[in-house]
């Protein structure tokens, strides 16, 4: 077992052997992020963290920078996404594709990508 795994195995059982400690919900987001870079699974611990002490600004700062790299990692997948769509479209008009059922298929594919709003979670303020 090397370190990094040591060191989750200890922030899992002191989690399990005290379930409601704010603070260590906290440090096991801030290891997961930093070591792990699991911002996913950190973002939920976070808000467990929020949750057993509400009122703590460290936890909520925490959670927004976390919820702000997902925004803006969200944000750079739809802007390559656009890109790809827009070469696509492109080559079938160069390609003189003109089957009305690829056209609309990517049109539907992109309303979705671009209409989805994923909510990681609750933004603190």
């Amino acid at each position: 077992m090397n370190r990094t795994d040591r060191m989750e195995y200890e922030y899992i059982k002191a989690i399990k052997s005290n379930p409601t400690n704010a603070s260590l919900y906290n440090d096991y987001a801030v290891f997961l992020n930093r070591y792990r870079k699991d911002d996913i699974q950190a973002i939920k611990y976070l808000n467990r963290a929020i949750k057993f002490n509400p009122n703590n600004g460290v936890y909520k700062t925490n959670l927004n920078i976390l919820l702000k790299k997902q925004t803006q990692k969200f944000e750079t997948r739809k802007n390559i996404f656009i890109l790809f769509l827009t070469s696509v479209m492109i080559w079938i008009g160069y390609m003189g594709y003109t089957n009305i059922m690829n056209i609309m298929s990517l049109f539907i594919l992109a309303q979705l990508v671009l209409n989805n709003k994923t909510t990681f979670s609750k933004n603190y303020n």
